[in-house]
C-alpha cells in the first residue's frame, strides 16, 4: 500500500495487522518541507491499530511539524515523519523559536477550545468536570483555566495523571457526589457523564465516542440537559482554526513550565518506537501525556 496522497508524501510508520511497523524515508518532491517531529495522540493510534488487524494499513499518526528548525514552521495534519507542503491551507502556524512542548499541549488545548466556541461565555461557571486522564483532558482542563472556570474536578483512574500538577483542580478516581452545569468526556464513555450532570446542564463529548456507546436519550430529554459534539472540524473553517491556535499557543508558551513538569513530555527518535507502541497496545499507558517522535 502506498502511503502517499495529494497532501503528504512518506509516512513514517504504519498499522500492520495490529502492530507498528517503520518504514524508510522518501524523497519528498521539490518545494516540499520534511518533518521535524511529530505529537501523537495515543486514542487515534488505539483505533487505527486495531482498525488494522481487520483490514488495510494504515498510516499512524496526523500531527506532524514540518519547516526549517529554526525558522517558522507549520503543524500539518498528515501522518508521523510524512513530508508536506507548507503552503497546506489547513496547516497551523508555529512561530520561529517554539518550543516542541508547547506545540503539543496547545495542539491538544486546541481541541477543547473549538468545542467550547459556540458555548455560552465559561465566566459565569464556578466549577466543571472532566472525565479523562491522557492528553485531550489535559488540554480540556487548560482550556477552562484559560477561559476562567476557578475549580475543575478531574474524574480518571490514571495512575498518575498530570493535571495533579495544576492549581485549582482536583483529581478523584471515581465521580464526585453533587451534580455540576459542565460535564466534558475525554474518554469516549460518555454515559458516565449522565451520573454528575445537573438538570439543565451540559455534556461535552470531546473524546471519540466508541461504537457501542448508547446515550439513553429519554433520561437527557426528562432532565433538559444539552449534548454538545466537541469534534475540533465539526463546521470550524481552517481560518478560526488558525487564529484559535495561535491564541492558545501564545497563552501555553506563558502559562506551561516545560523545565518545571518533566512528567508531563516524553521525547522518542520516531524510528525506535517499538517499546512505546509495545506498551501502548498491552494498555500499559505511558506516563507522560505528551508524547513527541523526532524525525532526523
Amino acid at each position: 500500500m502506498a502511503m502517499t496522497d495529494r497532501h503528504y508524501v512518506g509516512a513514517r510508520i504504519i498499522f500492520r495487522r495490529g502492530a507498528a511497523t517503520h518504514v524508510l524515508p522518501k524523497p519528498a518532491p521539490n518545494g516540499w518541507m520534511a518533518a521535524r517531529y511529530s505529537v501523537v495522540s495515543p486514542g487515534t493510534e488505539l483505533r487505527r491499530l486495531a482498525a488494522s488487524e481487520r483490514g488495510d494499513d494504515h498510516p499512524a499518526g496526523y500531527m506532524t511539524v514540518i519547516g526549517l528548525p529554526e525558522g517558522e514552521q507549520r503543524l500539518v495534519p498528515v501522518p508521523h515523519g510524512a513530508a508536506a507542503q507548507f503552503e497546506d491551507r489547513r496547516a497551523l502556524p508555529i512561530p520561529a523559536g517554539t518550543r516542541p512542548g508547547h506545540v503539543a499541549v496547545a495542539r491538544f488545548q486546541l481541541m477543547a477550545a473549538l468545542g467550547l466556541h459556540r458555548w455560552p461565555p465559561q465566566s459565569r461557571l464556578r466549577e466543571a468536570v472532566v472525565f479523562g486522564g491522557g492528553p485531550l483532558a489535559v488540554g480540556c482542563v487548560l482550556e477552562l483555566k484559560r477561559l476562567g472556570v476557578p475549580q475543575v474536578v478531574v474524574v480518571t483512574s490514571h495512575p498518575q495523571p498530570a493535571v495533579v500538577e495544576l492549581p485549582q483542580v482536583t483529581v478523584v478516581s471515581q465521580p464526585p457526589n453533587g451534580t455540576f452545569q459542565l460535564v466534558i468526556d475525554c474518554t469516549g464513555r460518555s454515559a458516565q457523564a449522565l451520573d454528575v450532570v445537573a438538570p439543565g446542564g451540559s455534556v461535552g463529548l470531546l473524546g471519540t465516542p466508541r461504537d457501542e456507546t448508547s446515550l439513553p436519550s429519554a433520561v437527557f430529554h426528562r432532565r433538559g440537559v444539552a449534548i454538545v459534539g466537541m469534534h475540533e472540524l465539526a463546521g470550524h473553517p481552517d481560518e478560526l482554526r488558525q487564529e484559535m491556535f495561535r491564541t492558545v499557543l501564545r497563552w501555553v508558551a506563558r502559562t506551561v513550565d516545560i523545565d518545571g513538569m518533566p512528567g508531563w513530555f516524553d521525547t522518542i527518535p520516531g524510528d525506535r518506537t517499538g517499546p512505546f507502541y509495545a506498551a501502548l497496545t498491552s494498555r500499559q499507558r505511558p506516563t507522560p501525556p505528551f508524547v513527541i517522535l523526532e524525525w532526523p
